[in-house]
């Protein structure tokens, strides 16, 4: 879901001016029609204090992004219009939306086409299109509303969660009835996240310390972000961790991925998968916010590409009994600095006799079915 905008604070803390004033709509006015567009860039994550100072709440008038675009539908001659906005707003946990702001400019000219930008809504700049409220009884804030958004931009520096509606109109010279306009346009504006660590992404497949000897393994994640980027790099025998090897080299794949959960090892990569190696895979969630792009990235995830027949007897076998042994072993395998594929160990024996991988299963099938016996598993660095 990216529908959040960066600008959305020019409506929500478009100044905040007194000038009480009424006047009878003007309808001789309402036959010509004012295409109106909201444009507003598009972030997951606002950070609210950027542009304005929460505890001022005075508005940057500078803050680039946002404008309103009015277009005379036909030629029409000058005429004076007024701009009319609304916010309704709807936090992350509330039951429904409340108003937060409804306000009017004074008269100001059109003639055929109009862009108003922060500046125009910035009375200390002198902007032309200041909100004033309705009429007599009426006020432009929710003040209770505004509070909590201020307070919640005081702690996190960023703008609350939630779904946040904007309407802008252009209203006849003197009216202050919002359903008689030349046009208007409205935006629904999803805040997702205040902060990136709100991001989830966790890799479901490959499990950590598995192995396959597909070559063209299909990867797949849980995210709360559509667009992720996938990379796996190779596991050295020189690395004393995961980490050491998200680092120490370039990466085998590096794929962008928008709208799906899984990915299939493309024959396309940097570099394609080897039998006998170990790999280290990470998913990154790619975050937009108004200090630039961000990320979320998952725990790695250690998987090896091996036909290892001698591994996969002894993790039957291990996992399927209690205690320090089956521990011990599922360390031994999830460590790329620890784990190479079995046969190269060398030959396995008992009492000197060297054993088969068909001897191997039968010794471990008769252990399995002995009780009370106490298995007990150390390893050697030779």
């Amino acid at each position: 879901m990216k529908s959040l905008r960066m600008k959305l604070l020019v409506f929500i803390f478009t100044v905040f001016g007194l000038g009480l004033w009424f006047a009878p709509a003007n309808a001789q006015n309402t036959k010509s029609s004012i295409n109106t567009t909201i444009n507003i860039a598009e972030y997951d994550i606002l950070y609210l204090t950027d542009f304005i100072d929460a505890k001022t709440q005075n508005l940057n008038s500078a803050v680039s992004g946002f404008s309103v675009d009015l277009v005379g539908a036909q030629q029409v001659p000058p005429l004076q219009i007024r701009i009319y906005m609304k916010v309704l707003v709807q936090l992350r946990g509330d039951a429904h939306a409340e108003q937060l702001l409804e306000g009017l400019s004074h008269d100001i000219p059109f003639t055929g086409r109009l862009t108003l930008t922060a500046r125009d809504f910035v009375k200390a700049a002198g902007g032309i299109a200041v909100l004033y409220p309705l009429g007599a009884n009426s006020n432009i804030e929710n003040s209770n509303l505004k509070k909590r958004i201020t307070d919640f931009a005081q702690t996190t520096s960023a703008a609350p969660p939630g779904t946040y509606q904007i309407t802008v109109k252009a209203l006849p010279q003197g009216t202050t009835d919002p359903n008689n306009s030349y046009g208007g346009d409205s935006k629904t504006i999803v805040i997702p996240y205040s902060a990136v660590d709100e991001v989830f992404v966790e890799i479901n497949d490959p499990k950590n310390g598995s192995y396959s000897n597909n070559l063209a393994p299909t990867f797949s994640w849980t995210s709360t972000e559509p667009n992720v980027t996938v990379r796996v790099y190779e596991a050295g025998l020189n690395h004393h961790s995961p980490q050491d090897a998200l680092t120490g080299g370039n990466p085998y794949l590096e794929e962008n991925v928008v709208g799906t959960n899984t990915l299939t090892y493309p024959a396309n990569a940097k570099r394609q998968l080897q039998e006998n190696k170990a790999y280290v895979l990470q998913i990154e969630a790619n975050v937009s916010s108004s200090r630039g792009p961000m990320k979320s990235v998952s725990q790695p995830v250690v998987f090896r590409i091996t036909n290892d027949n001698l591994g996969s007897i002894l993790d039957y076998f291990l996992n399927s009994v209690s205690g320090n042994a089956s521990a011990t072993y599922s360390t031994l395998r999830a460590d790329p600095t620890k784990w190479i594929p079995w046969s190269p160990y060398g030959n396995i024996t008992l009492n000197g006799n060297m054993l088969s991988e068909s001897d191997l299963q039968v010794l471990l099938k008769e252990l399995s079915t002995q009780q009370d016996v106490k298995l007990e598993l150390s390893v050697e660095n030779q």
